[in-house]
């Protein structure tokens, strides 16, 4: 059988329609105000058994889980940092060939002199991917040097993209690149904590989120930080959302978790996203990329 799928054909035969997909609520071991990142791998690994356990096939951790998002000064962002393929994702790398699963997480990757915020993709046969934050925030991530490309990850569910926060929430431009060539599946490898001066970010996750999903008809699988770092405090809520079948609304099939860490696991049927009302099934047959260019002038 083929079905049009994101403006190409896409022969479901070979793709395995079941995945079961678990998110991790994590919070990275810090002594005092510095990334423990051995006691933190360690967390990971556990985690990650624990998945394996109930039937995960793919487990997401959040952005910069082995080493915290903020707290550390950015000037210990070099030592922090590791090269893909280093130490690190090594130890993941076995794990996932002894148990035949996928695992996501989020580093600072040491290429040269230049430092990424990163998450590899890793499954049984090796490194699949890498994904480098495309936006990183300014504010936060002075050391970071911005990624230039979006790879599509290739499993048996057929290809998953990745974007890391940020990119996911105030940049539709990222979901919509992975689902134009093929993506069901998208990854949300965020931390996003409760900012001070704002008492709706929970509303503003949920909400975005499930829009990106909406009009991309992608799965998203979302996993946040919890617990204090540095100055923030974040607010967990990872999730997995998606299009709800026949509907043009979103529904969240595991989850949202609390502000403690855990994990949120769902089995999907991939074959929903063929489900489509009239609103949403013709989205990507009716753009107009040559109306756009005023998206792309900077």
């Amino acid at each position: 059988m083929f079905t049009r799928c994101c403006s190409i054909l896409v022969h479901m035969n070979n793709i395995n329609s079941l995945v079961t997909i678990a998110v991790v609520n994590f919070q990275p071991v810090l002594d005092g105000s510095r990334p423990n990142k051995v006691e933190t791998l360690k967390k990971i690994e556990r985690f990650t058994m624990e998945a394996v356990k109930r039937g995960a096939n793919i487990v997401v951790f959040p952005e910069l889980a082995l080493t915290s998002y903020s707290g550390f000064p950015p000037e210990a962002a070099y030592e922090l940092s590791e090269p893909i393929p280093g130490e690190s994702t090594s130890i993941i790398q076995k794990i996932a060939s002894q148990h035949r699963i996928y695992v996501a997480f989020g580093m600072i990757e040491r290429v040269g002199s230049k430092l990424y915020n990163a998450v590899p993709f890793i499954g049984p046969t090796g490194i699949l991917g890498v994904y480098r934050k495309v936006h990183p925030a300014k504010f936060a991530e002075k050391w970071v040097t911005p990624g230039d490309s979006y790879p599509l990850i290739q499993t048996p569910w057929g290809p998953i993209g990745i974007g890391i926060c940020y990119d996911n929430y105030c940049f539709p431009e990222v979901p919509r690149i992975y689902a134009l060539r093929g993506a069901r599946i998208h990854l949300n490898v965020t931390a996003i904590p409760q900012f001070p001066d704002a008492s709706d970010y929970l509303d503003f996750y949920v909400t975005m989120l499930g829009a990106r999903s909406i009009e991309n008809n992608l799965f998203i699988a979302s996993a946040n930080m919890v617990g204090r770092q540095g100055e923030f405090t974040y607010f967990g809520h990872s999730m997995i959302i998606g299009p709800k079948p026949g509907k043009m609304s979103y529904h969240i099939y595991a989850g949202p978790l609390g502000r403690e860490e855990g994990i949120a696991i769902a089995t999907l049927d991939l074959s929903w996203l063929n489900n489509l009302p009239m609103g949403v099934r013709t989205i990507f047959e009716d753009r107009r990329p040559e109306t756009y260019i005023h998206l792309v002038k900077g």
